[in-house]
């Protein structure tokens, strides 16, 4: 496995590079990852692929000098690794967030995709994300100048939690991603992303049914976050779409999802 970096005009990507396949994949891990949460994959994948993993902005060794990023943006950091490795086409993989980011930028990349690879994928219904998708942008920028002494609002969500307003799960978020100023500015400048990077359901399907791009969609059957009802509909029934249901909860990629890929190249 190979770290490997290259400059962007807003700062320094960091990404990891392994295997030994002919075809090109770029991988996109999720919120609060980075890319060497792919590692765990590099059996399964590295005969047929050589991957490059991404620490996009915010994230693992990636240095960012703006305050959010813009699906142009990440739509650079690919055509540059593409540059880098010599390729035209190539296959798409994302984890959670990631799988969000892959899916918003199919507009643009689906004619050069040979296969898109998705893992829990949010961009679809996601519990707790509607509100942050449609928040004025006015109002998230408000609060990011609140909020960067964000003392005064953790004692507020803690209170809110004592007296039943903010469930466990949001309250977690909010304290675990506020208490340090490298993770406000991680969830402040992807939640400021979001815009960038919304593409409608109905879209997304009309996108994978008219170009029939090869798609393997893995889901966990215990996902606490994923709405599974606007899964099936959205991917189910697609003859290019295969869908996966793993015994597993959201952060399926690990082990098992290594074993099953494995079996799917075997086979």
């Amino acid at each position: 496995m190979q770290s490997v970096s290259f400059e962007h005009p807003n700062g320094r990507i960091h990404a990891l590079r392994f295997g030994q396949g002919e075809k090109l994949l770029i991988a996109l891990h999720g919120f609060g990852d980075r890319a060497r949460m792919f590692a765990v994959l590099e059996e399964a994948l590295g005969k047929n692929y050589t991957v490059v993993a991404v620490d996009w902005p915010f994230h693992g060794q990636t240095e960012w000098s703006k305050e959010t990023f813009t699906k142009e943006d990440l739509l650079g950091i690919i055509e540059k690794i593409l540059s880098e490795n010599g390729k035209e086409r190539f296959c798409l993989m994302g984890f959670s967030f990631g799988a969000r980011l892959s899916q918003a930028m199919l507009p643009e990349l689906v004619g050069r995709l040979d296969k898109l690879y998705l893992f829990s994928p949010d961009g679809v219904k996601t519990r707790g994300m509607t509100t942050a998708v449609h928040t004025p942008m006015w109002v998230r920028r408000l609060l990011y100048r609140l909020l960067k002494k964000p003392g005064w609002f953790i004692a507020l969500v803690d209170f809110g939690k004592k007296i039943g307003l903010f469930p466990p799960l949001i309250h977690h978020f909010l304290t675990n991603n506020l208490n340090r100023p490298e993770r406000f500015q991680r969830t402040f400048g992807c939640w400021l992303a979001l815009d960038s990077f919304y593409l409608r359901r109905r879209n997304i399907k009309a996108i994978l049914e008219k170009t029939g791009l090869p798609t393997d969609v893995y889901i966990g059957l215990h996902d606490r976050f994923l709405h599974q009802k606007a899964l099936k509909n959205l991917y189910e029934g697609l003859p290019n779409v295969r869908v996966f249901w793993l015994e597993e909860g959201h952060r399926l990629v690990g082990e098992g999802l290594a074993e099953e890929i494995l079996a799917k190249v075997q086979a």
